[in-house]
């Protein structure tokens, strides 16, 4: 109940903020005299990126000798993808329902439901990675001071946590084994804390999940891009602007984890804030758009919820090594 008052909190306060701020004449301005092809094209070039992101869960399942095949991943991650956009109930909620219907289709569902949150920090990763890469290429620029080097540092950190998490030294020294058993919980924790340490053997999996990520959120910097120059979100230097896009944008996806205007918030304080791209409103439009983008492409999700998922057991082509007809 905290979380979600929280989450609304956060809601009104951007929400408020906005209509103080934006004036309804010029977001009106920004729609009528948009570029209605580019826009149409941006919202056709974010087409690949849910394919991806099945593909790249297939990936992650198999670890586990979890076999899903192309069309249920696709299935689940539109199904997911439905939830996260049609439903307050953000990321979280939209990851519970792909891990719902993936685990009813195997015994090791503690498996499969790490491996869902996983793939979830994959994508995370991928964007900071995506980032701060592109911060550190234009480290210099003063556009990318102050905000950009935050990132780079922030993806920096985030790997060397996870190769502290990794290393059997520290876990040694920590005790951590010990610690998980004792904690509330703790048997369903070990055995979560087990299959996320069967990927620290499988690093060329991982590093092709997360270079997989990489493409894909390319593929949708690429979307918004299009649909930023149709909006007004951009200056007379494509090459330029496409820098900033690789950089913001990511940060402004992450932000739209949060309730409906934290994205919005995020897009006018880097793109307009920071980088003086386009105006306040064009800024707020163009987040909106990308919700819009997000939405379209989520919709086919609809039909899998009304449907029931991907149906119990075997049916939906679930398998593991437990199954007598696992793939080898």
């Amino acid at each position: 109940m905290a979380r979600l008052i929280l989450r609304w909190g956060l809601c009104a306060v951007a929400v408020g903020w906005l209509t103080h701020t934006i004036a309804w004449s010029d977001l009106k301005r920004v729609w009528m005299t948009a570029d209605r092809p580019l826009l149409v094209l941006g919202v056709l070039a974010f087409g690949p990126a849910p394919v991806l992101i099945a593909v790249r869960l297939r990936w992650v399942l198999a670890v586990h000798e979890i076999r899903l095949s192309l069309w249920d991943a696709i299935r689940a991650t539109f199904a997911g993808n439905f939830v996260i956009n049609a439903l307050p109930v953000g990321t979280t909620g939209g990851d519970a329902v792909k891990a719902f219907y993936i685990a009813c289709g195997t015994p090791r569902k503690h498996e499969a439901v790490t491996c869902i949150f996983l793939d979830r920090a994959i994508g995370v990763l991928g964007l900071l990675v995506l980032a701060g890469a592109t911060s550190l290429v234009n480290w210099r620029n003063p556009t990318f001071a102050g905000v950009g080097r935050l990132v780079a540092l922030a993806a920096g950190m985030l790997l060397a946590g996870m190769g502290v998490y990794f290393s059997d030294r520290v876990r040694r020294l920590l005790r951590l084994e010990r610690l998980l058993v004792r904690l509330p919980l703790g048997r369903h924790i070990e055995r979560v804390d087990r299959a996320v340490l069967t990927f620290r053997g499988r690093w060329w999996r991982l590093t092709a999940c997360l270079l997989l990520s990489v493409v894909l959120q390319v593929i949708c910097i690429v979307s918004i891009f299009l649909a930023g120059r149709g909006l007004g979100v951009g200056g007379g230097r494509v090459l330029a602007d496409g820098w900033v896009y690789l950089a913001y944008t990511p940060l402004c996806l992450l932000a739209g984890a949060l309730p409906i205007g934290g994205m919005e918030l995020s897009f006018v304080g880097l793109f307009y804030g920071v980088a003086g791209l386009g105006t306040e409103a064009a800024a707020v439009s163009l987040s909106l758009f990308s919700r819009i983008i997000q939405m379209v492409w989520s919709l086919p999700g609809g039909l899998v919820v009304l449907q029931g998922g991907l149906g119990a057991a075997k049916q939906s082509g679930v398998q593991s090594e437990d199954s007598p007809t696992a793939e080898a």
